[in-house]
């Protein structure tokens, strides 16, 4: 009976590379936070994510939180669309910062450009159309830019992880990395470090988000090879002042020795189960004859 009013949630932790723990930073009362995305803009270190409105039009929205004496302040809205918005890649290039959201509802893979902070974004480009894609994330390398893309069957989790380049007239054929659902799905951006690449990806083989695997690349074109190295769950990530049972993490990523994740635990919540039916009500009505 109380199946139907538990419900997963997720919160993103920080901590300084060196320290034990992950000190969490409070989700917003309009939601709850995942896929933890960093960038330093103008001098200022912002970490930009998805909040999942929970309690009205449970979508997902985009929002930000800047890093200022060792934490995390209030959460901030940036963009926010008709449909739903994920896995905020956010970058600088030329001094401008640009955002590629996940947004597979809509079909298609977009860059958008911060015209005037906090909250006008203008769409630079659409990457792709016609089909779905998620968790889109670039590489850049000698001149290259490469881009990788998870392509989802929407069945159990499972999809393929695809690459290709980025050109000045549009992008290259796509080839077909991996459809090991272990660790095919982006995970965050890669770690470039001391001439070390690493792919931080997800492990969706017993569930969503169950584990993160980091995987040393060893050749990125025209053959691309990678090797794990290292395997983690959300047991293996010790939490400052939780008491909570945390059963799962899906992004990593990692900025100047600052790290983030997203934690996943359930909870029971009867606003969100009262959320879920009016809003099917309005699907539902919306189509009738």
């Amino acid at each position: 009976m109380l199946g139907k009013f538990k419900f997963d949630r997720w919160q993103i932790a920080y901590r300084m590379e060196g320290e034990e723990k992950y000190r969490l930073i409070p989700n917003p009362p309009y939601g709850w936070c995942a896929d933890p995305f960093l960038v330093e803009y103008q001098g200022t270190i912002y970490l930009f994510a998805e909040i999942f409105l929970y309690k009205s039009e449970r979508n997902g929205i985009i929002g930000y939180n800047i890093y200022e004496n060792e934490k995390f302040g209030a959460w901030t809205v940036t963009m926010d669309r008709h449909w739903h918005l994920s896995y905020p890649n956010v970058f600088v290039h030329h001094d401008k910062l640009y955002m590629c959201p996940e947004s597979w509802q809509k079909d298609e893979i977009e860059i958008y450009r911060l015209v005037e902070f906090p909250n006008r974004w203008e769409k630079e480009a659409s990457l792709l159309c016609n089909g779905k894609y998620v968790d889109t994330t670039f590489l850049r390398m000698e001149e290259e830019t490469y881009m990788f893309t998870f392509q989802p069957d929407f069945h159990q989790h499972g999809g393929s992880l695809l690459q290709c380049k980025v050109k000045e007239d549009g992008l290259s054929s796509f080839r077909t990395l991996t459809k090991d659902k272990s660790r095919a799905r982006p995970a965050g951006n890669f770690i470039v470090d001391n001439g070390k690449i690493v792919r931080v990806s997800q492990d969706s083989s017993e569930n969503y988000g169950c584990g993160l695997v980091f995987s040393e690349v060893d050749s990125i074109w025209p053959d691309y090879q990678e090797r794990e190295i290292k395997r983690i769950s959300a047991r293996d990530i010790p939490v400052e002042k939780s008491l909570r049972k945390y059963t799962g993490v899906h992004t990593y990523n990692k900025y100047q020795g600052l790290e983030v994740v997203d934690l996943k635990y359930t909870c029971y919540s009867l606003e969100e189960y009262a959320a879920r039916k009016r809003v099917r009500k309005v699907f539902t009505n919306k189509y009738k004859g």
